[in-house]
C-alpha cells in the first residue's frame, strides 16, 4: 500500500493524461479498433510512469506482448493483465488485476450475441480472479466496470452500471483496495507465464520503489 495521498494522486494522473491523449486520438478517428486502443493505453502508461520520480518514490514499467501458441486466436481470455509490484520501506506487496477491453459509446446498447460473449469473458475470469474488470472505451472517457457487475446486469449498455474513472481506479489499485496477490510476477519469466495461464495477450507492469 502507498499511504502518501501526495503520490496516489501525482501517479494516477499521470496515468489519468495518457488514457486522454489515446481517448483524444480515438475522437481524431486515428484509433478504430479495440486491441490498437488497448495497445495505445498501456504504451502511453508505461512511457509516462518509466522512471518517474515523486516524493521518494520510483517508478519503473513495461508492457509484454504475449507471443505464444495461437496467441491472436484465443476467443476468451483477459485483454491485458496489470501487475503492480511496491517494495518501499514501509510496506512490500506484488499483485494484479485482470482487464477485458471493450468499446462502446454511452448510448449504446451491446446487441444480444456479443453481451453473452462479453458475460462469458467476465465468467472466466472470474473463474481466476475476482479482481477481474472491462475496461470501457468511449469517446467521452475511458471507465473502469467490475466484471462480477456485468454477469448479474439486466441491461446490455455499460454505461448504467457502476464505474470508477481511470484515475479513481488507480488511486484505489495504488492504495491496496484492488488487487490480487495470486497475481504476482517477481521475475520476467514469471510474467510471461502468467500471460500464458490467463491467456492474455498483454501485460503491464508497474513497480514502485523507494528512492
Amino acid at each position: 500500500m502507498i499511504k502518501s495521498l501526495h503520490v496516489i494522486r501525482a501517479s494516477a494522473k499521470r496515468i489519468e493524461k495518457a488514457a486522454q491523449r489515446v481517448v483524444r486520438s480515438y475522437q481524431a478517428g486515428v484509433i478504430e479498433h479495440e486491441p490498437t486502443f488497448t495497445d495505445r493505453l498501456l504504451g502511453g502508461i508505461e512511457e509516462a510512469m518509466d522512471e518517474f520520480s515523486v516524493k521518494g518514490v520510483r517508478w519503473r514499467s513495461k508492457t509484454l506482448t504475449y507471443q505464444g501458441p495461437h496467441a491472436q486466436e484465443t476467443r476468451y481470455g483477459a485483454d491485458f493483465i496489470g501487475v503492480l509490484d511496491v517494495n518501499l520501506p514501509e510496506y512490500s506487496v506484488v499483485k494484479g488485476f485482470l482487464a477485458q477491453a471493450k468499446r462502446v459509446e454511452r448510448d449504446q446498447f451491446i446487441n444480444r450475441r456479443d453481451w453473452e460473449d462479453l458475460k462469458e469473458q467476465c465468467e472466466k475470469m472470474l473463474a481466476l480472479s475476482p479482481d477481474s474488470f472491462i475496461f470501457v472505451y468511449s469517446k467521452e472517457a475511458i471507465s473502469v466496470v467490475p466484471a462480477v457487475s456485468v454477469v448479474g446486469a439486466h441491461t446490455r449498455n455499460l454505461h448504467d452500471l457502476s464505474a470508477r474513472s481511470i484515475t479513481r481506479f488507480y488511486e484505489e489499485h495504488f492504495q491496496c483496495f484492488i488487487g490480487d496477490r495470486r497475481i504476482s510476477a517477481p521475475s520476467i519469466e514469471t510474467l510471461y507465464k502468467l500471460q500464458a495461464q490467463f491467456e492474455s495477450r498483454k501485460l503491464l507492469y508497474l513497480e514502485a520503489r523507494g528512492e
